[in-house]
Formats: C-alpha cells, sequence, structure tokens
C-alpha cells in the first residue's frame, strides 16, 4: 500500500537503464562527474524524490554515484517525513498521544476516580 500523495515506481529493466544512461552521457546527476560505468558503482537516481511528488519518468531519472545517492537519500527522508507531517497538520490530523489522558474526576495523588 502507498501512501497518498507518492508516485509508483515502475521496474528499472535493463533497456530503461540503459536509455537514461546513455541520455546523461554517463554524468553522475548529483555531482557531475563522469562515472566510470565499469569500476564504480552507480544506479539510476530520481532528481526530485517520489516522496515529494516526483514523477516515475525518464525526465525525471538519471545515472547518479552510489556514494552521492547515499548523501542525497538522507536528506530526502528528512524532507520527505516534514512534508508528511505538514500535510497532517494541515488536514487537521494530530499524532496520537503516548499517554492517554485521564478520566474524569482522577486524583493525580491517590491515583482513583473520586466522584
Amino acid at each position: 500500500m502507498t501512501d497518498v500523495g507518492t508516485t509508483r515506481r515502475k521496474a528499472m529493466s535493463p533497456a530503461r537503464r540503459l536509455r537514461i544512461w546513455e541520455a546523461h552521457g554517463g554524468i553522475c546527476i548529483l555531482c557531475e562527474a563522469k562515472i566510470d560505468g565499469v569500476r564504480e558503482k552507480w544506479i539510476i537516481e530520481h532528481k526530485r524524490a517520489l516522496v515529494l511528488g516526483g514523477a516515475d519518468d525518464d525526465d525525471n531519472c538519471g545515472p547518479a554515484h552510489e556514494t552521492c545517492r547515499r548523501v542525497k537519500d538522507k536528506v530526502d527522508v528528512a524532507d520527505g517525513a516534514q512534508a508528511k507531517r505538514r500535510k497532517a497538520r494541515h488536514l487537521g490530523i494530530r499524532k496520537a498521544s503516548t499517554f492517554p489522558k485521564p478520566p474524569p474526576g482522577y486524583n493525580y495523588w491517590t491515583r482513583r476516580v473520586e466522584r
């Protein structure tokens, strides 16, 4: 089940991966350095994260070094969590309290309900 507002991820076929690689000329979209496809680990990364409203199409994807992706993912995860909190607050959804509210007439000193 996906969250409301996030885009579903399509399958990354070898043909799609090659098409994205060739469109960017093997240049990392994050650090703009040339990727040595044989010696370096690289992946296809979304320019705008799916959780932040990015589309899962070839225009929003590009090759990236594995190390560059890790740095970007830390920021994307934090931004995505903040966006979800803001959306929930905007819609009036409140986070459940970890401590339930005591019933009416509860005495904190005796720890029982007095009527």
